[in-house]
């Protein structure tokens, strides 16, 4: 008799585990996510908000691309456990020559909730933030 009350506490148990939905966003930046702000801290900070358009997609290859507002980029990231992500970026110049940009580690200072904030290393110009959402 006793092992009724086990085995129902046991099938209770199984299917409340497997039942549980996650957040796939949590610990992951893979997929594509919205462009909510972003902040350059300088001498005086500047708030740009993302519209409806404006993405930064991370694929499961490492390849990046971003719409931020008229402004397309296309390139290549790395993530290095869940405390960084390195961004090189591809552009075209004036002159049609593509241009490849050094690789910038980001801060990853918030993962989690479909949520990510991003911090530029602090450069003489300044710091950039980039605030995202799933």
């Amino acid at each position: 008799m006793k092992t009724k009350p086990a085995l129902l506490f046991l099938a209770v148990l199984v299917i409340g585990v497997y039942s549980c939905k996650k957040d796939s966003s949590n610990g992951s930046i893979i997929g594509k996510w919205s462009i909510v702000k972003t902040v350059y801290q300088s001498a005086k900070d500047t708030t740009i908000y993302g519209t409806e358009a404006d993405y930064y997609n991370f694929a499961s290859d490492g390849g990046l691309s971003i719409q931020d507002h008229p402004d397309s980029y296309t390139g290549k990231f790395s993530q290095s456990g869940t405390n960084s992500v390195g961004i090189t970026i591809y552009t075209v110049d004036g002159h049609g020559m593509g241009v490849v940009t050094a690789p910038a580690i980001f801060t990853i200072s918030y993962l989690a909730g479909g949520n990510i904030t991003l911090t530029s290393p602090p450069y003489p110009s300044g710091q950039e933030v980039v605030y995202l959402k799933k």
